[in-house]
């Protein structure tokens, strides 16, 4: 690894979350769930496209919108160049059921989010 492992804090969540949602509007795609957590990110939505090029477009609006971030923080100091690991997992929703099961998922099933002390 050529930097330390991205951890996310509430501004940082919140910026991602509210890129996927803008995203997801700019593409007329139908956003049904997000949940950044501090290290990864889950999202349920529905697009004419192969997942893989979904998750790249929002992997790269989500590190335009994190760069800006730590960029406004930190003028003209170094901003990290990689937010998110390289692989991540895609998968099919083929009916209500199960997008009804993705949805709970991720809005209710990951816990609390716990700041790290």
């Amino acid at each position: 690894m050529s930097e330390d492992a991205c951890v996310l804090g509430p501004e940082e969540r919140a910026a991602v979350e509210e890129q996927v949602a803008e995203t997801c509007r700019f593409r007329n795609w139908m956003l049904h769930a997000v949940n950044c957590r501090t290290n990864h990110l889950h999202v349920v939505l529905t697009a004419p496209l192969h997942p893989k090029a979904v998750r790249t477009q929002l992997k790269a609006w989500c590190t335009r919108r994190l760069k800006r971030l730590a960029e406004s923080r930190l003028p003209g100091g170094a901003v990290r160049d990689n937010w998110w690991a390289e692989r991540s997992s895609q998968r099919y929703v083929n009916d209500e059921t199960s997008l009804q099961g993705a949805i709970v998922y991720v809005r209710d099933g990951q816990g609390p989010y716990e700041p790290e002390s």
